[in-house]
This record gives structure tokens, C-alpha cells and sequence, in this order.
């Protein structure tokens, strides 16, 4: 998948493709395997991941610094949600080069990105997603430029560094260099809208759940003698539990994933004395394994499966004296599959789940948010378009209005290294 996406979504040449298939195209020491090594040592909890989320921390608090110089503003709530993860996580992966900084850019990634479902697909894209093609080249170019004269390697992240060594380390010419890093940027920002945006539609559309995170939030906020107010966003990983079930949740109740996983030889699966019998997977084929069904099988998460329970993940010790009830089944951790899992387990899922709290966490603190239509509708879920979330299917309009006038601080200390344990295998590796 990875390797076709090279080819559909990042238009390597043939050249490039023949050396990331190589020898053998799933050898631990081959590209797949070595670049998500690379991306994984990089988005881990430590320095590389604090100095990411600090970088993203710092465009969202300019975000909200201009809203209050604003006075109350009128938004597309996903349009803002976008724009700041977006803007937050370009930044902190390409320093102060990144090429997103110019607005031709953006505008090209837009395009880019409103072509990527009919690109993914691969059937005569030259014609179908003729516009996404021609601004594919002129981001090309940007990165061209980018890693031509060498910007990466001021100021640009680990995480640049080490795909890039990578690349290079796979003879990659900067052509193909600079297209695979437009993929890169659609792996990064992909999924992590929409999974903000449902974040903050939940706390903001449910009074309980709003009620809950705010008080967990306005906890961290310290307000020095001259009224500056200070927020450290690296507490919320830690100290707001409610928070971050919440994105648990979000990524259960609307996740729309799949796993893919190419069949190598003959499977039987089953067998087990069970009642479902036998089944053989034949070699050549693919098993496609829907989040959905994981998350709404009642065995594992109880009769309320189906519904949306924001204090659903909390940890056993944490006492809530509003969580709904969850039908008191104890979910097995593995049951929860937001970010994959195994070898395909998403590398940059601190980062994304480090930058959702944060986006959620300042919006409760800064503004108050008033729905247009002066009550919150019904969820607008629309189509997940290839994504792990889906798109709103309708624009939903909000008025912010600024909370509290006054200087901000909005800072990421390095006090811990903690980062969002929510899958199984980051639970195993802290317990380790």
C-alpha cells in the first residue's frame, strides 16, 4: 500500500519506485520498514516529540491571539480546526522554512487535497484529477527548493532528518525526494483534522462533556499578580484525564479506518473449537479489517457501544461523578484500534493526539463558542472521503467571542516526556 501510494499519490518516478521496492520490498532493512522506523523514532515521547508539540503549541497561541485582537469573530468551525493543524503541524515538522509559510503553497495544498480520493484511486489521474496533478508539481518544486538548499537542516525537525537520511541513504534523486515529501505531508495532516474537529464538537456540543474538560483545563491555566495567565500544554497529556477519553471516543465512536493487511501464503484462521469455524486465506489476496466493527462489538465495550460516552477511557482510580454509565464492561486495551496497530501503527499518533489536546484544551480556555444557529445541531457526519474520521457533511458557522482580555503565555515545557499512551502498544512499552 505504502509503495503504491509512492506511485498514485506522490507520482515517483519509475526510477525512484525500482529503488524503494528494491530487492526485496518488505526486508527490515528495505525503505518501508526503514522510513517508518525513522518516523517512529522521531515522533516518540521525548525530546524530538516536546520540540514538535512545542512548535505546533506556538501556532495554535497565534491563532487565538489573533481572534482576540479580533474581538468575536464569525468561523467555519472545520475550516478553523484545519487550518490550524494544518499550519501547527507543517511548522513544526520544516522549521522556519516551511514552505506552507507561502500562501501560493496553501493554495496549492487545498487543490492537492481535495484531489487526493481520485489519486488514491490511480485511474487516469492526468485527466480526472488534472488540477490536483499540476499543483502536485509546484509543491514538488517547493520541496525541491526546500531540501535543494539544504533549509532542513535549519531548523527542521528530527523527524525531517531522519526521513530524509532515509531517502537519501536509498539514492532517491531530490525530485523524487521532494515527492514523497508531499505524501509525507498528506500522512501528517490527513487524519488530523477531521479527528480535531470531532474532538471539539464533542466538548463543545454536549454540556456534560463540556462541563467536565473545562474544569479539568481551567486548572492548569496560573494567573500571575500583573493578570498575565500561563497554560502549559504539556500537563494536558497527563493531567486531564476527561480530555483525553474524550479523543479516545472520538476516535471509537467515529472512526471509520481499516487495516490492510496482503495475504503472503495459505491461512487458515480459526479452528479454535469455536462455533465460526474455519476460514482460509488464500495467498495473493487481502484482508481489509474495519475499525467499525471492533468498536461498536458489544462483547468488548458493553450494550453502550454504540453510543458516545466521553469518560468511556478513563483509567481505573480516576472517580467521575457524571460518566454514563458504560454497561461496566471492561474493554480489552487491544479492542481500541484509532491509530492501527502492529507494523502499520500510525508513527506520528503522539504528535497528532499531543496536537488535538491542545487545540481543545486553548479553545475552552480562550473563547466561548456560540453556534450561529444559537443551538448545536445534530452531528454533520458526511463521507470519510479515504480518511480514518469523517468530513462534516455541512458547514457548521460559530461565533468566538475572546474570554478573558489580557496577555497569554502559551508554553510546552520539557518538564515530562510522557506521550498520549492510547493503543495497546504504547501501554505495553511504558509497563515494560
Amino acid at each position: 500500500m505504502k509503495a503504491q501510494t509512492c506511485k498514485k499519490v506522490c507520482g515517483v518516478s519509475q526510477a525512484g519506485i525500482s529503488k524503494i521496492y528494491g530487492n526485496n520490498l518488505l526486508a527490515q532493512d528495505g525503505y518501508l520498514y526503514s522510513h517508518q522506523r525513522a518516523s517512529a523514532q522521531a515522533g516518540a515521547p521525548g525530546a524530538s516529540l516536546n520540540a514538535l508539540s512545542r512548535s505546533a503549541s506556538k501556532v495554535f497561541a497565534a491563532a487565538f491571539d489573533k481572534i482576540e485582537a479580533r474581538g468575536r469573530t464569525t468561523v467555519d468551525l472545520y475550516e478553523f480546526v484545519h487550518d490550524a493543524t494544518f499550519n501547527a503541524t507543517t511548522d513544526a515538522m520544516y522549521g522556519p522554512h516551511n514552505p506552507f509559510r507561502a500562501q501560493k503553497n496553501l493554495d496549492d495544498w487545498a487543490v492537492f487535497e481535495a484531489g487526493l480520493p481520485t489519486l488514491f484511486l490511480g485511474y487516469l489521474p492526468g485527466i480526472l484529477a488534472r488540477r490536483a496533478c499540476k499543483a502536485r508539481q509546484r509543491l514538488v518544486a517547493a520541496f525541491v527548493d526546500y531540501f535543494g538548499n539544504d533549509r532542513h537542516l535549519d531548523g527542521g525537525s528530527l523527524f525531517v532528518q531522519l526521513t530524509n537520511k532515509v531517502n537519501d541513504d536509498t539514492g532517491l534523486s531530490l525530485a523524487d525526494k521532494a515527492r514523497i515529501e508531499v505524501g509525507q505531508v498528506a500522512a501528517a495532516t490527513f487524519n488530523t483534522a477531521p479527528g480535531a474537529y470531532w474532538c471539539v464538537w464533542a466538548i463543545l456540543s454536549d454540556p456534560v462533556a463540556f462541563r467536565d474538560c473545562a474544569e479539568e483545563v481551567a486548572r492548569l491555566v496560573d494567573e500571575a499578580d500583573d493578570g498575565t495567565r500561563t497554560v502549559d500544554l504539556a500537563r494536558v497529556r497527563t493531567e486531564c484525564p476527561l480530555l483525553v477519553s474524550t479523543l479516545q471516543e472520538v476516535m471509537r465512536f467515529y472512526g471509520t479506518a481499516a487495516s490492510l493487511r496482503l495475504i503472503y501464503e495459505d491461512t487458515v484462521l480459526g479452528g479454535g473449537g469455536g462455533d465460526d469455524g474455519e476460514y482460509l486465506l488464500k495467498k495473493g489476496g487481502a484482508v481489509l479489517m474495519p475499525n467499525a466493527t471492533f468498536h461498536s462489538d458489544e462483547t468488548l465495550w458493553g450494550p453502550s457501544a454504540r453510543a458516545f460516552d466521553h469518560a468511556r477511557f478513563l483509567k481505573a482510580g480516576h472517580h467521575h461523578h457524571h460518566h454514563r454509565k458504560s454497561g461496566g464492561t471492561k474493554h480489552p486495551a487491544a479492542a481500541f484500534r484509532g491509530f492501527g496497530g502492529g507494523h502499520v501503527l500510525c508513527p506520528g499518533r503522539h504528535l497528532a493526539s499531543t496536537e488535538m489536546l491542545a487545540l481543545m484544551a486553548l479553545i475552552l480556555v480562550r473563547v466561548d463558542v456560540v453556534p450561529q444557529e444559537g443551538e448545536w445541531p445534530a452531528a454533520p457526519i458526511g463521507l470519510s472521503a479515504g480518511r480514518a474520521l469523517p468530513l462534516p457533511s455541512k458547514r457548521v458557522l460559530v461565533g468566538f467571542v475572546p474570554r478573558a482580555a489580557g496577555k497569554w503565555r502559551v508554553v510546552f515545557t520539557d518538564n515530562d516526556n510522557s506521550g498520549v499512551n492510547l493503543v495497546a502498544e504504547d501501554m505495553q512499552s511504558t509497563s515494560s
